[in-house]
């Protein structure tokens, strides 16, 4: 049913222009944001932890605005990846800083790219992969039919996609040897035993230290990039930013260093962050998205 369900938004929201597709993404934000609890309470206890200096009413403004931006991000698939799949160009609006990666490529030695689950990270992947030699680290979802829409749709421009496992980890390092920029979502909580705790909006994030081994194990140029959702007109502005040296250092500071190269990245568009994600379920003390149940009596 959930295969059926994406399929049938991906072909729905292709047939429409992209402010019509926005504007159906906005009445369905508002139904999800009103019906569903367990969302709206991540999203909540997410802004609060990370924005405590907000007040309530600014902090719920965020919060509303962060759920309709995330499902924008879903109903945005049909239009770029069936109209603009091979050519995503007519969608970029601006491009800020981009001398940051040719600078980077031109080195020689491939180039590790950071993009947070910021804005559309497709529209981004899509450019990326038709301008250079291009790998994408990807967690397969548990739909092996959804799988194959989303490697199908995100190799249309030539992407190698590569996935995040043991052996993901050498295809990677092989890549890299050939000169590949190497796409890689830095902000999705690891498991167990794969990571650090950071720093992330002064608050403990448990981190993935993949990345920083093989920032420091290959010396790679590293910089960071997103797809900015712009609404006048319709379309996205890419960000590219270089990240602080530490990357290379031990894994303590270098994951520091990532976590503040996303934070900066994040302040950009706050509300086209996804806070909807459960970033800090793993704590070494309570976990802060768990409902504590009303003391009887």
């Amino acid at each position: 049913m959930r295969s059926f369900l994406f399929r049938l938004i991906i072909i729905l929201t292709s047939l429409f222009p992209l402010t019509w597709t926005r504007r159906f993404a906005r009445s369905i934000a508002a139904l999800f944001w009103r019906f569903s609890k367990k969302h709206r309470h991540i999203t909540n206890t997410n802004i609060a932890l990370c924005y405590p200096q907000m007040d309530s009413e600014q902090q719920q403004i965020l919060a509303k605005e962060t759920v309709l931006e995330n499902t924008t991000s879903l109903f945005e698939l049909g239009h770029i990846w069936r109209r603009h799949g091979t050519d995503i160009n007519p969608l970029i609006q601006r491009i800020h800083n981009e001398e940051i990666l040719h600078q980077a490529l031109a080195q020689g030695q491939g180039v590790l790219l950071a993009a947070p689950h910021l804005g559309n990270w497709e529209v981004l992947g899509l450019y990326l992969s038709a301008l250079e030699r291009f790998s994408l680290l990807y967690k397969p979802p548990k739909d092996a039919s959804i799988e194959h829409l989303i490697h199908h749709y995100r190799g249309q421009s030539g992407a190698n996609q590569i996935t995040a496992d043991s052996s993901g980890v050498k295809k990677i390092l092989v890549a890299l040897k050939q000169q590949h920029l190497i796409g890689i979502l830095p902000d999705q909580q690891p498991k167990s035993g794969q990571g650090v705790f950071a720093d992330f909006f002064g608050v403990p994030a448990y981190t993935m230290s993949l990345f920083s081994r093989i920032a420091a194990k290959t010396r790679t140029p590293v910089i960071m990039a997103a797809a900015i959702r712009t609404h006048k007109p319709a379309g996205f502005e890419i960000h590219f930013r270089q990240v602080s040296d530490d990357i290379y250092e031990d894994t303590e500071t270098s994951v520091a260093a990532l976590n503040k190269a996303i934070q900066d990245m994040v302040a950009i568009a706050p509300s086209q962050y996804q806070w909807t994600y459960k970033r800090f379920s793993i704590q070494e003390g309570d976990n802060p998205y768990q409902v504590k149940s009303k003391a009887a009596g």
